[in-house]
């Protein structure tokens, strides 16, 4: 008899109709695609424009513990070689701009509150220059995302386009320093892929 109550309390679990696992299906996982309006600003004026993540996948523990390490110990001109060797788990596109490759991307669920970071393999914008083919300013080789999504499914985040990282204490990376204000994501809203 204890066996078969076991049995059934998997069998429910494990349902995709049971309310539990439609709550897990809609808040968290890869693959996922995020949409949002950008919008930059500095003293010249402000834009926003179309900003979309392809997530397939959440960088594997193996290549991730590669990445941190070498930020870690090597700091941030270590990290750049390794995150460049990482596998590409996603694509980040502004408007109408080819992707970028996403290489690291992390999730972290804390009291109910779901946060995601993405770094791509180069910067996709110097808002100050305005053009999204300007050159790059020495060290700020990675753009970087955050994604803060809160119990109620409620999300919001910020690009860095033009960013340098740094360890965050728990393993991770965390935003260091950038050439311009990051960019405000609103109406941000995720379905799964």
């Amino acid at each position: 008899m204890r066996t078969a109550n076991i049995l059934m309390t998997v069998l429910f679990l494990s349902v995709p109709g049971s309310p539990r696992a439609q709550a897990d299906h809609a808040t968290t996982g890869a693959p996922e695609v995020f949409t949002a309006t950008a919008e930059v600003k500095n003293a010249n004026g402000a834009i926003s424009g179309k900003f979309e993540v392809r997530l397939n996948r959440y960088t594997p523990d193996f290549d991730r513990a590669s990445v941190e390490t070498a930020l870690r110990q090597g700091g941030y001109p270590r990290f750049l070689p390794a995150l460049r060797k990482a596998p590409e788990v996603g694509q980040l596109v502004l408007g109408g701009s080819a992707p970028y490759a996403i290489r690291y991307a992390r999730e972290k669920v804390e009291a109910g509150v779901r946060t995601i970071v993405l770094v791509t393999d180069k910067p996709v914008f110097f808002v100050g220059a305005w053009r999204a083919d300007a050159k790059p300013q020495a060290g700020y080789e990675v753009a970087l995302v955050q994604i803060q999504i809160d119990a109620k499914g409620q999300a919001h985040g910020t690009l860095a386009a033009a960013a340098r990282v740094r360890p965050d204490g728990d393993g991770g990376v965390l935003l260091d320093s950038y050439t311009e204000e990051p960019a405000e994501l609103t109406n941000l809203t995720r379905k799964p892929l």
